[in-house]
């Protein structure tokens, strides 16, 4: 079975962290034989590649410096800030279309599959006019939002697209809850999981409150900042801030401002043998997502898995794809999304309570390996793949 995987943007050398669980994903689909490809768009001129053994073919859409419009920032961030990028994204349309449907005639793929399907459904369809592919829609949260909110002149246009898909499919039930006024048919849920390999339990402590991720507005690093300032003087713990991105200079100057310079440590990205050590050293991990100026908030929070893989418990705000996975009171704590006050009152508790801790790790490494194992996963995927062949 031939599949071509439709992507903003994807890994542009080994250990780019470019939608990680995407090239999990693809790796482990190949290993059960599932031939797959990935359509995505070029990065600065960058030209086809093969990566692990898989095709990666990239259009261009404009002169070589210009080609910026994704992997660096999505292109929703791109898209507002001026108009240059608007017209750009009129380019990447028009280019994706023609160029998919050039290699569609020559590659003959079983199932095309999409993922953000606004506006990715356009080279979807375009594919389906060369062959007989079959159209597997992905949705992970942002875009049907930013649908909602920036454009929903074109709802109604949109739907009539995306209904002609063959499957439609979201990370979460709280997508799927915001597909219903688009999607007529059955939506599946399809969630992925961590880009780190699977991992044991672990039991130990080093005082360390932990946050992985991006360092953009949805993750809501400054409230979390603001929470640790309210316990910092009642808690022996740092705050370690995994990652980098647009707000890490407007982070590390809160944490300055608040005096917590000594307490909170931003590491930038770092390797996945750091990153699996910091998951162990860990007490326990914070997500404190919020809706960021698109509207957009956790699609579903790979990095709570991961730390969940290791048998930490985490806390997180009670918003969007979050809610799938943990619990609350179970394997994990809910807090209210921007509240501060609720979110250091919960790392109160689990910094005081060695019991909670070790109750709420526990049941977060049997729920994450009994719901977002790959081999589940995969497994889900190729019988909708082979059902649709």
């Amino acid at each position: 079975m031939k599949v071509l995987f439709i992507a903003t943007a994807y890994q542009r050398f080994k250990g780019d962290v470019i939608t990680p669980w995407m090239v999990q994903l693809i790796q482990r689909l190949r290993q059960k034989g599932i031939d797959v490809a990935v359509f995505t768009s070029s990065y600065m001129g960058l030209k086809n590649q093969v990566l692990d053994g898989v095709p990666i073919y990239r259009f261009r859409y404009f002169f070589r410096k210009y080609e910026r419009l994704t992997h660096e920032q999505t292109v929703v961030d791109r898209f507002g800030q001026n108009l240059f990028n608007v017209f750009l994204s009129f380019l990447y349309i028009v280019s994706g279309t023609i160029a998919l449907m050039r290699l569609v005639r020559a590659k003959k793929f079983d199932i095309i599959h999409v993922n953000w399907p606004f506006p990715h459904i356009i080279f979807g369809l375009a594919g389906k006019t060369c062959g007989h592919a079959r159209i597997f829609s992905t949705f992970y949260g942002l875009e049907i939002r930013w649908l909602k909110k920036k454009f929903p002149y074109l709802i109604k246009p949109f739907a009539l697209l995306i209904n002609k898909s063959d499957v439609i499919t979201a990370i979460s039930n709280h997508t799927a809850h915001e597909l219903i006024p688009v999607v007529r048919k059955r939506v599946e849920i399809i969630p992925f999981s961590t880009s780190i390999s699977e991992q044991t339990t672990s039991t130990a402590d080093h005082k360390e409150i932990v946050f992985v991720g991006r360092h953009v507005e949805r993750k809501g690093v400054n409230v979390l900042i603001n929470a640790f300032n309210l316990v910092h003087g009642k808690i022996p713990h740092r705050l370690i801030v995994v990652g980098d991105g647009p707000e890490r200079t407007v982070w590390e100057n809160l944490a300055e401002r608040l005096g917590l310079g000594p307490r909170v440590k931003f590491t930038g990205w770092i390797s996945d043998t750091e990153l699996s050590e910091q998951y162990r050293r860990c007490s326990f991990f914070v997500l404190p997502a919020v809706y960021d100026k698109h509207g957009d908030t956790e699609g579903l929070g790979v990095v709570m898995i991961e730390a969940m893989s290791y048998g930490k418990p985490v806390i997180a705000s009670n918003v969007g794809g979050i809610t799938d996975v943990v619990e609350h009171g179970v394997n994990g704590l809910l807090v209210p999304s921007g509240d501060a006050s609720a979110l250091a009152e919960a790392m109160m508790q689990l910094a005081d309570n060695e019991k909670l801790r070790q109750m709420l790790g526990t049941n977060a490494k049997r729920s994450v390996d009994a719901r977002f194992n790959w081999k589940r996963i995969i497994d889900n995927l190729i019988a909708l793949y082979e059902k649709y062949h």
